[in-house]
């Protein structure tokens, strides 16, 4: 076939015609681009005689895996050793015969020989040099295994290893029942991160440290992207293009992360907030050991998406955490906004901790909280009542777990709003938004309700006395008298609203704050989610979701990948997102100038985007 480059996809960027033909390499082909590759290489490997996970090892030289990683009988799984057949996300992510991702290929052999080292405080870890200019280093560990009596304790320091640790796989996540966006996993050994670096080797490159979402009971560093085997979180791109290092981190989930048990206190152990140490923890790890990577532990910036995004809201709010980074994203989520149990204090949900114990199959009373740490996972997941986004389902469980108030030498002395309006935060510029249809994604599965009849009594199910003025706030007739539609913009205005209203208090307090309303349609299904939660992930990792099956969509998605990449680089370079490469201005946001930058085609400024609503969720007759 002769090569031509006047194809709308050979006029993609080659880092996106890379990502496009991961997954649609034949498309590329077909357009005749004179430099697609067809040779996409594989993440996985093939599995084992027995079916088990097996570690790579440097030949003759074998990882000794840390002190504890062993399992004990009904404590859970461990991940010591978790390599192999299953994928980019560790969990069969990649059905057998189907390509990975371009983007995760690399040069280390079939023999899985490292061909680049770091030491670090705890020993030598190998990576591999991957396609177009970074360095990829898998499953480090930065906490001891939290198994037997370190469930629910502070993350402990990793023991020490001999020999060159080299994965090539990532750590399954943390336990979780199987959630829409993530598979499910018993695997209580998941304290581990992952880092990407610029090849060659950088001195003192921008930190980014990603903080995943899933409402703090499901997801992971390694899973793909929904309904595709593409790597959701995939750093190659920030940090060959974006001149940044990379970390992703895994982190206790649910009940095993988020615990507030009273006995806790007494223990020695946080009372709640395990899953947010884990996170302080690892920017710890960054403090001591980012240098060795080249990247520079005095301008580290955490981001997050949904509940990563609240999550680095809390670490904004938390005082142990200060000096630990320099910057904050919040993608789609704010903390100072109150929700159903977070940010009560550890005290108001004692009596629910404990009848969870209960159900555990543990008498209330002294003993109770040993005799949980003797609990299998799959017990205590099944126990934990996960919710279940996506089903448009009304719950009113006996237990969460969430962030809680844990005290004056606790992770949140006092709740995150209460934190915000003292000027009680970390000193650090600021960047939040949120995405144009957050809302859809909770209804996918949810029966269709055809009748305002119907929309109203869901509305007085979820918010009872003031449903009468959501339904005036979001009358059908403004959504085409589609009431799908009007409930999926009440449920999405709750992360919209929240997100802004930590905007507002931080710029209040002085710091300086961006914000976004991101709206590009997910390629997954552009119909139906629109610019949905999440849609904007891995727009800001570079490597956007492009199906090939809409061309002038692709070219339109990988320019605002493009742009994302840069305003994202550029914030955690300087604390500031604008730069010489830019499509558009980012005006700064303060309470008196209501200004976001829309990341979409044309780049507009939205001013008091949906204020009316939000000074309503804002307000004291809200109920988020």
């Amino acid at each position: 076939m002769p090569t031509s480059n006047s194809h709308p996809l050979c006029l993609l960027p080659t880092h996106h015609r890379l990502r496009v033909t991961a997954l649609v390499g034949v498309l590329m082909l077909s357009a005749g681009c004179s430099d697609s590759r067809s040779d996409a290489v594989s993440m996985t490997t093939g599995p084992t005689a027995d079916g088990n996970e097996t570690m790579a090892m440097m030949k003759a030289v074998a990882v000794q895996p840390a002190a504890g990683s062993a399992s004990s009988a009904g404590l859970g799984t461990t991940d010591g050793a978790a390599m192999g057949p299953k994928g980019p996300g560790g969990q069969g992510a990649v059905p057998q015969g189907r390509p990975a991702p371009a983007m995760g290929a690399g040069s280390d052999g079939a023999d899985g020989v490292p061909d680049v080292m770091v030491e670090l405080v705890h020993g030598t870890v190998g990576g591999t040099t991957l396609e177009g200019g970074a360095r990829r280093f898998l499953k480090i560990p930065y906490a001891a295994p939290p198994l037997g009596d370190l469930r629910w304790r502070a993350p402990a320091d990793p023991k020490p290893w001999e020999g060159i640790r080299f994965e090539t796989e990532f750590s399954r996540s943390c336990p979780q029942l199987m959630d829409q966006g993530a598979p499910a996993s018993d695997n209580e050994d998941c304290l581990y991160l992952n880092v990407w670096a610029p090849e060659p080797q950088p001195t003192a490159s921008p930190v980014m440290m990603w903080i995943h979402g899933g409402g703090n009971f499901s997801g992971g560093a390694g899973i793909p992207i929904p309904t595709t085997n593409k790597l959701w979180y995939d750093g190659q791109v920030l940090a060959a293009s974006g001149g940044v290092v990379v970390v992703t981190i895994n982190y206790r989930l649910g009940p095993l992360g988020f615990m507030a048990h009273p006995e806790l206190a007494a223990d020695g152990g946080p009372a709640g907030n395990q899953g947010l140490l884990d996170q302080r923890k690892a920017l710890a790890w960054i403090r001591d050991n980012i240098a060795a990577f080249g990247g520079d532990p005095d301008n580290v910036t955490i981001f997050g998406e949904s509940a990563g995004s609240a999550n680095v809201c809390y670490q904004v709010a938390s005082p142990g955490s200060r000096g630990l980074f320099h910057r904050a994203i919040s993608q789609s989520g704010g903390c100072t906004m109150r929700r159903g149990d977070e940010g009560q204090s550890s005290e108001e949900v004692a009596s629910k901790m404990i009848a969870y114990g209960e159900a555990l199959g543990c008498a209330a009373g002294e003993g109770q909280l040993a005799c949980m740490r003797q609990a299998p996972v799959d017990t205590i997941l099944g126990n934990s009542m996960q919710p279940m986004p996506g089903d448009g389902s009304i719950r009113d469980p006996q237990w969460a777990f969430t962030p809680v108030v844990d005290g004056p030498e606790g992770f949140l002395p006092s709740d995150a709003r209460s934190l915000f309006d003292a000027g009680e935060i970390s000193d650090v510029p600021y960047l939040l938004g949120s995405n144009n249809d957050e809302g859809t994604i909770f209804l996918l599965r949810a029966d269709r309700i055809m009748t305002e009849a119907d929309y109203r009594a869901d509305l007085e199910a979820r918010y009872g006395d003031v449903a009468p003025d959501v339904f005036d706030l979001y009358p059908p007739s403004d959504y085409a008298d589609d009431y799908m539609a009007a409930l999926s913009r009440v449920l999405g205005d709750a992360l919209v609203c929240s997100t802004y209203d930590t905007a507002l208090r931080a710029a209040a307090a002085g710091r300086s704050v961006f914000m976004y309303n991101f709206n590009m349609p997910w390629a997954l299904n552009p119909m139906l989610l629109g610019a949905a939660h999440a849609a904007e992930i891995s727009h800001a990792f570079g490597t956007p979701h492009l199906p090939g099956k809409d061309p002038e969509a692709d070219q339109q998605s990988a320019a605002v990948a493009d742009a994302m990449l840069g305003y994202w680089t550029s914030f955690a370079k300087s604390g500031d997102p604008n730069n010489p490469e830019a499509p558009a201005t980012w005006p700064a946001f303060a309470p008196e100038n209501d200004l976001r930058l829309e990341l979409a085609p044309g780049y507009p400024t939205r001013e008091a985007f949906r204020a009316k609503h939000c000074t309503f969720w804002r307000s004291e007759a809200g109920v988020l």
